[in-house]
């Protein structure tokens, strides 16, 4: 039996990406990347662990256009997981662009001129994010959430995106707000560093780093205003059990 999402799990997260302090609850709490090559073509796997409290991901395999790759979301251990399975050597053949967030706003990620590929996940509101600078790998993603919708519509558009470490990728992830439908939601973004070296051999290991090349841009804090807002509208959807629906 499916456990049910009450969100409040939602609630303390999007609070506490708003506060300071070593001690700030993160979206993502682990990262596992794996790369490979297949047929001429280079591959990498990022998989993230979301810690969204007693929230449940519901179990996704949708493949990208083409042959980029796959979006998946799935559970294993009770852990929600968000997987990207990318074929750079096709998606890199695409213009990096100066992408956005499912809500119409810029992704928070300065390419320093390098621009971002986006991709559109078929079957929900959603994108993934590859772009390469200096050698560095740059992945991400972005869903929109159905239940969060009256969020949105009761602060107007907002993100709040801090940036943090696991090991030695930088990431950043958080909240983006949206007042029309699927327009709210969670993203997050990561510097890989450098996968493969200069004669396209993949590295042992793989975080020759270089944390310039990718530039998280600071989360745009609430006002006391919009933390009431979202505190009323969040509440008023903990009262509703409700499965989690993108």
């Amino acid at each position: 039996m499916r456990k049910l999402i009450t969100l409040l799990s939602l609630l303390a997260l999007t609070f506490s990406v708003a506060s300071c302090g070593n001690n700030t609850k993160k979206i993502i709490s682990d990262i596992e990347v794996e790369t490979s090559d297949e047929n001429n073509s280079k591959f990498v796997v990022t998989d993230f662990k979301l810690d969204v409290g007693s929230a449940e991901l519901p179990f996704l395999n949708l493949p990208l256009p083409k042959d980029y790759g796959v979006f998946r979301m799935y559970r294993n251990n009770g852990e929600n997981r968000v997987a990207l399975d990318l074929n750079l050597t096709e998606i890199l053949k695409l213009p990096g662009t100066a992408a956005t967030l499912p809500n119409g706003t810029s992704v928070p990620v300065d390419t320093n001129g390098a621009g971002i590929i986006e991709i559109e996940i078929s079957g929900i509101n959603g994108k993934v994010y590859i772009s390469q600078k200096d050698e560095m790998t740059l992945v991400g993603f972005a869903f929109s959430i159905k239940q969060l919708d009256g969020l949105g519509r009761s602060i107007g558009t907002v993100g709040i995106f801090p940036n943090f470490e696991i090991g030695k990728i930088k990431l950043t992830a958080g909240v983006y707000t949206g007042e029309e439908t699927k327009q709210t939601g969670i993203a997050a973004f990561a510097n890989l560093g450098g996968l493969w070296n200069e004669l396209g051999q993949k590295r042992v290991y793989p975080l020759a780093y270089n944390s310039e090349a990718f530039y998280f841009e600071n989360m745009q804090r609430l006002s006391r205003r919009q933390k009431r807002k979202m505190y009323r509208s969040l509440k008023r959807v903990l009262n509703k059990k409700q499965t989690l629906e993108l």
